[in-house]
């Protein structure tokens, strides 16, 4: 008859082994990614490790800093003029950053790291692989999709290429041989080809220079800052010139951009320069403490619905930029918490390489799109984000870290 210790040594291990599953499904499986986010959260129940693992989360800068802003979006709920119902709703949707907390206690180990980055990379290689073909077919294999894209959506599947591209970056710099150095470019090539060629998301062209620099300057040194950026230049400028996909998309960005005061029509950029309009009106008037959590949707359809008709006056949850949320339902102290957050997880990032730095790097990408998207919140990105830095962020304090 097994222990209680071996069951919940077990447990633990299918626990670790299914967050690394949820992480490389995040991009790809909605249903997937709910299914084993849920079956972690039982095994870690049954592994009797809750409380021990959640004051090593607690422990850390990045932890701290999460609950610091839980604790704030739960006052929001105190002032917003919202019913429960609502309230509940919206701190669920940051159930994201959640996972990270949750997270941060249970990969402090490299070898789990390590196996991690493996897992994610191969399966990355396998779906770059897979969408090449279909892109030059011109096959879609789900509906709705462009051809090439498999994934949730194509912002997801660019956002796991550039987390794929991060984590090669990183491993340039281990003691490889020059077939494996040469393997590894190939596999960014690949990656590239996938984010510019293939996906027309333009929140991947963003994210990839900063991804890509940040991580480059971490590993190269930022001495090397400059011809690094001027490599990266190279690739943005050969992508442009030669990729169809990011000229199109980003010559229709630029007209619906220019147009969205007289379009007919709502598009894609037009409906978001209207959302920062708004939404900084808004704020204006509540800067300090916003107008409390979950309050988004009913303080904007308002304002909306009285300043614009047609589709302007567009009612939403969501103005597609995480930071003007975040200021307009908590306020400006819950925006520098979350601000706080950001560089206190990219700070114990720096100092927890090489895998910490790997999570740095992608949140930094993430924080660049996320001046256009909500990317924090969304299901895909947002677990994907979650994921990648909960695994990669995680240490253990100064007096209990185990040794390399």
């Amino acid at each position: 008859m097994l222990s209680y210790s071996i069951i919940g040594e077990k447990s633990l291990t299918f626990c670790r082994w299914l967050a690394i599953i949820t992480a490389i499904a995040a991009p790809m499986s909605t249903a997937v990614t709910s299914v084993t986010s849920i079956a972690m959260l039982l095994t870690w129940l049954i592994s009797g490790e809750p409380v021990r693992s959640l004051k090593i989360s607690a422990e850390q800068p990045a932890g701290k800093m999460l609950l610091l802003f839980f604790a704030w979006l739960l006052i929001g709920t105190l002032y917003a003029e919202t019913p429960w119902t609502e309230k509940v709703d919206t701190l669920l949707s940051w159930k994201k950053l959640a996972f990270t907390f949750v997270l941060l206690g249970l990969f402090y180990q490299t070898h789990w790291k390590r196996l991690f980055v493996g897992s994610y990379l191969a399966v990355m290689v396998i779906a770059g692989l897979v969408a090449v073909p279909l892109w030059l077919a011109d096959l879609s294999i789900r509906s709705g999709r462009e051809p090439g894209i498999f994934m949730t959506n194509y912002a997801s599947q660019s956002m796991a290429f550039i987390a794929a591209v991060v984590c090669c970056i990183f491993l340039l710099r281990q003691q490889l041989s020059l077939k494996h150095k040469y393997l590894l470019y190939g596999v960014i090539a690949l990656f590239i080809v996938n984010i510019f060629f293939i996906s027309p998301a333009r929140s991947g062209y963003v994210a990839f220079p900063f991804a890509v620099i940040f991580a480059a300057g971490c590993v190269y040194g930022y001495k090397k800052l400059l011809p690094i950026i001027a490599v990266t230049g190279s690739v943005m400028l050969v992508a442009i010139l030669c990729s169809s996909t990011l000229q199109q998309r980003t010559q229709t960005g630029l007209t619906e951009k220019a147009a969205y005061q007289t379009s007919g029509e709502l598009t894609s950029i037009g409906v978001r320069v209207i959302f920062a309009k708004n939404t900084l009106s808004l704020i204006k008037e509540h800067p300090v403490l916003g107008y409390g959590t979950s309050s988004f949707k009913s303080t904007y359809s308002r304002y909306a619905a009285a300043q614009y008709s047609g589709w302007r006056g567009t009612s939403t949850s969501d103005p597609h930029n995480q930071y003007l949320f975040v200021w307009l339902e908590n306020g400006l102290i819950g925006l520098l918490l979350f601000f706080a957050y950001i560089y206190t997880a990219i700070r114990q990032g720096l100092n927890s390489q090489p895998y910490g730095v790997i999570a740095a790097s992608f949140l930094v990408a993430v924080c660049a799109t996320s001046l256009f998207n909500s990317h924090f919140k969304t299901f895909p990105e947002g677990n994907l984000l979650a994921f990648f830095v909960g695994i990669l962020l995680a240490q253990r304090n100064v007096e209990t870290k185990e040794s390399p």
